[in-house]
């Protein structure tokens, strides 16, 4: 016995007056006695991955069943996939009957009777779909329709109306700044990170226990919060292998909007301003872009901890990302990974993010007081930046301007011509550059440097101390930290010159500017500070290397040289033969950078049949 309801609005009790139909049938056209499997399920007919109905193929199949009774054949599935299944039942020797489809396939007239079946039930389902379809956007075009809402809105018990909804006072503080959060480079998952700390509730109908970053997504691009509510945005699809449906995007003429201005926390131009920002930003990140085949598929989607993919390698300009155990976690070239780079040493990724948040802190406890010259070079360059950002202001407004009045000419002949296709997307491109135009001024505002009033070094150092006492490298706000310190951090492979493993070593340029407080315009050189930092332990002769000549300058025996260096005698020759080799080569760093592949060492990625030397153009790297 086949019972089934198709959604959760309905009666369960519905399952057990098809159940009692089948009985009192059986009955009155049965005499003999019976055993009964009743498959009672609550689905979609249209899906084919059912429990219930694979399980009634399966005892169909196993050719124990003698009958199968249902109220209409379109209990057990929708579509010619129930006609198809009345066909396998009369493949097993089971008789099907639907009692009220007049579907026997004990009868030779079955067929015809099961085709009618089909077709009846797909037409009902299309004709309803369509009335409900019909009578839910007429509700909403009168304001109706309200089904759910999202965090910061208050729906009354049988509110019915939008004009019955409420705004939560405290949510506008928490929009402001999550909004103020984005616009200054955070993440989505930053964001959701951020409202889990807060312990900010959920939507009333959110089915999660707590933020993620799809939901931080879904919300931001939500036009409620300007005001706007929006019906019919994506449509449902079926899929027919399986008859499960998917959500697609609706044509433009199926969108509803309906402006709430008592809804809005924000204006609408500020929204879009974000919003689009938001876009642009992670354009690049996009799954699926022109039509093209997914670039990211197969690839799991989770948050890099720094200095991951910040890193980039000197020889190919590729990023650094994490590899290894969570026990030995590293770092490692990608384009090595890839056979395109011969650089494939790898570094303790820890050892890396430790080694470089000390040289830093050490760099900024090491700075000299700023005296008065010095704040002039910083006045000096602010006015240089502020004037430039005038000069950029003023030529796109004088841009907009030109557009206004080509606006106003289309605007004119449509007024007198009508509309036709040139003239629309005349119209149209010329908004779209006008809105971009009104993008670029709001980003030059926003970038036009105040006026610096320089800290006290003390001030500065106390900054870089609370950022670097508690160093989680895991933690999102301490790469964009570090990203705005060491926005470009490059590494390059060195070798002692007297051979040994290969090792890195970072170069960089750290920008003080970001611990100065508002930024006193860009590229000021004034503020920045080269850098050079080994990511690696020195091995013995080296780490003792200057000790040693010391000592022997002091006429100290190598013997006693070691006792008082607590090594053995065999560690201090080797630390004066890599001396005598540095005095050799004229060097004073007894580390080499390596150009080409070494020729000891561990370093064999260029030996590999695979091995293709295939650098990036640093022009085209972001």
């Amino acid at each position: 016995m086949v019972c089934r309801i198709s959604t959760v609005n309905q009666d369960e009790r519905s399952l057990a007056d098809q159940e009692a139909l089948y009985r009192n049938w059986l009955a009155a056209n049965y005499d003999n006695a019976f055993e009964v499997t009743v498959l009672a399920s609550q689905g979609s007919g249209e899906c084919l991955e059912r429990a219930d109905y694979l399980q009634s193929i399966a005892l169909v199949e196993d050719g124990t069943i003698d009958l199968v009774l249902t109220e209409d054949i379109g209990r057990i599935c929708r579509r010619v996939h129930a006609h198809i299944f009345a066909e396998l039942c009369e493949d097993k020797e089971t008789r099907l009957i639907a009692i009220n489809d007049s579907v026997d396939t004990g009868r030779d007239d079955w067929r015809l009777n099961s085709f009618f079946a089909v077709m009846r039930h797909e037409s009902y389902n299309r004709d309803t779909a369509a009335r409900i379809r019909r009578s839910q956007r007429n509700r909403f075009q009168q304001g109706g329709v309200i089904q759910f809402i999202i965090y910061g809105y208050v729906k009354p018990p049988g509110a019915k109306h939008e004009t019955d909804l409420l705004k939560d006072p405290g949510a506008a503080s928490i929009y402001q700044e999550w909004f103020r959060r984005l616009e200054q480079g955070a993440t989505f998952a930053e964001i959701a990170d951020w409202l889990n700390r807060q312990g900010i509730p959920l939507g009333p109908l959110s089915r999660t226990k707590h933020w993620t970053a799809s939901m931080v997504s879904r919300i931001t691009r939500n036009p409620i919060l300007k005001g706007v509510r929006v019906r019919n945005r994506k449509v449902n699809r079926r899929i027919n292998s399986t008859g499960r449906r998917r959500a697609v995007a609706a044509a433009a003429e199926d969108l509803l909007e309906r402006y709430c201005p008592h809804l809005a926390f924000f204006n609408a131009e500020y929204f879009d301003r974000i919003v689009r920002l938001v876009v642009a930003r992670n354009a690049r990140c996009s799954r699926r872009r022109n039509g093209a085949d997914d670039p990211r598929r197969g690839v799991p989607r989770k948050r890099t901890i720094w200095p991951g993919q910040h890193m980039r390698c000197g020889i190919c300009n590729r990023f650094l990302y994490w590899a290894g155990s969570n026990e030995h976690k590293i770092l490692k070239c990608s384009g090595s990974r890839e056979y395109l780079c011969w650089n494939a040493v790898e570094v303790n990724g820890p050892l890396v993010a430790r080694k470089l948040s000390q040289a830093i802190l050490e760099e900024i406890m090491r700075l000299p007081g700023f005296d008065d010259a010095f704040s002039q070079k910083i006045h000096a360059a602010w006015q240089e930046a502020h004037s430039q950002c005038d000069q950029q202001r003023m030529e796109l407004r004088s841009r907009m301007e030109s557009v206004d009045r080509q606006i106003g000419k289309i605007t004119v002949a449509i007024a007198e011509l009508g509309l036709s296709v040139a003239l629309r997307e005349k119209l149209k491109e010329l908004e779209t550059e006008r809105v971009r135009f009104g993008d670029k001024m709001d980003e030059i505002k926003e970038q036009t440097p105040v006026q610096p009033i320089l800290p006290s070094l003390d001030a500065v150092k106390s900054v870089a101390t609370e950022i670097f006492a508690n160093f989680a490298t895991d933690q999102p706000e301490i790469a964009r930290i570090m990203q705005r310190l060491i926005p470009n951090l490059t590494v390059y492979p060195y070798q002692l010159c007297d051979g040994g493993n290969v090792v890195l070593r970072a170069h960089f340029v750290l920008h003080l500017s970001a611990l100065c407080g508002p930024p006193a315009g860009p590229d000021l050189e004034i503020l920045r500070r080269p850098m050079t930092v080994d990511l690696f332990d020195p091995p013995q002769r080296e780490r003792f290397r200057t000790q040693v000549v010391a000592m022997r300058a002091a006429k100290l025996k190598e013997r006693e040289i070691a006792s008082r260096l607590g090594v053995t005698q065999p560690a201090v020759q080797y630390a004066a033969a890599l001396q005598r080799r540095m005095d050799a080569l004229g060097l004073t760093d007894p580390y080499v950078r390596l150009t080409e592949p070494s020729t000891t060492g561990h370093v064999r990625r260029h030996n590999h049949p695979r091995y293709r030397f295939d650098p990036l153009d640093p022009d085209s790297v972001g």
